[in-house]
């Protein structure tokens, strides 16, 4: 039975989050000294970028529902940042790294559980659907920051930083896109008609079937979302030579 709690005693980073940490530090250190081989270390740094940007997105759903009321969050170990621990780990982290690998675009996870009938308004419920898209942007800007520190010269960790920025990017704005399951219909849940809400969250049921047949049957769909995650990244000053040097980087086929 989960109990209720202080944040700052459930907040502690579990053990396999500092490990995915590590790798992702390790990773981008071999790879900015020239230490192994660099297409299997940038696969490694991305796909370990991408699971530490899950894990945060739920980090941020969890941490502002419990700002915002469910205290009872704080017993459930969203709060560790442990992937294990969400609600399906396989909607939350592997099909989104393995539609991130395939396709090139963050494909989003499965939200932690929130008890909505604690949180203390429609304002409060908003914000936590929010949540999950703005953790996405501050390791976005970490990003940035990386990669304005490394030197002109460094083509592979540039490389590799620029495509993890791209999934990012494509990420937060396939979130907020106002389809049922996404955090963009849960933004709008709060404030639209009683019938519409209902239905919408009939439909967000089966949200991962409805986005993956988008991006399967709808080129137009997916060249919006990864043309937007272009822009977005391009707007943060990353340079698009970058962006395909390490997409292909990353790809082992």
């Amino acid at each position: 039975m989960p109990r209720s709690g202080g944040a700052s005693d459930a907040a502690i980073p579990s053990f396999n989050f500092l490990m995915i940490l590590l790798t992702f530090a390790g990773a981008g250190l071999a790879i900015q000294f020239g230490i192994g081989g660099q297409k299997g270390l940038a696969f490694v740094f991305v796909l370990a970028g991408w699971v530490l940007s899950l894990c945060l997105h739920e980090f941020g759903h969890a941490f502002m529902a419990w700002k915002g009321g469910d205290h009872a969050i704080a017993g459930t170990g969203y709060l560790t940042l442990d992937p294990r621990l969400y609600i399906d780990p396989l909607t939350s982290i592997v099909l989104p790294v393995l539609f991130t690998i395939l396709g090139g675009i963050g494909f989003p996870g499965g939200a932690v559980f929130v008890n909505r009938d604690l949180l203390r308004s429609s304002g409060w419920q908003s914000a936590v659907s929010l949540a999950g898209p703005a953790m996405n942007l501050v390791f976005l800007v970490f990003l940035v920051l990386l990669y304005r520190l490394a030197s002109a010269d460094a083509d592979t960790i540039r490389a590799v930083l620029a495509v993890s920025a791209l999934y990012q990017a494509t990420a937060i704005v396939l979130n907020l896109l106002p389809i049922p399951g996404l955090d963009g219909y849960g933004i709008i849940r709060p404030w639209i008609p009683d019938g519409a809400r209902a239905a919408g969250d009939q439909i967000g049921r089966y949200s991962g079937l409805v986005i993956t047949g988008l991006f399967l049957l709808s080129g137009a769909f997916t060249r919006a979302i990864f043309g937007a995650g272009l822009t977005i990244t391009a707007n943060f000053g990353f340079a698009p030579q970058d962006v395909v040097a390490g997409y292909r980087l990353m790809r082992l086929w």
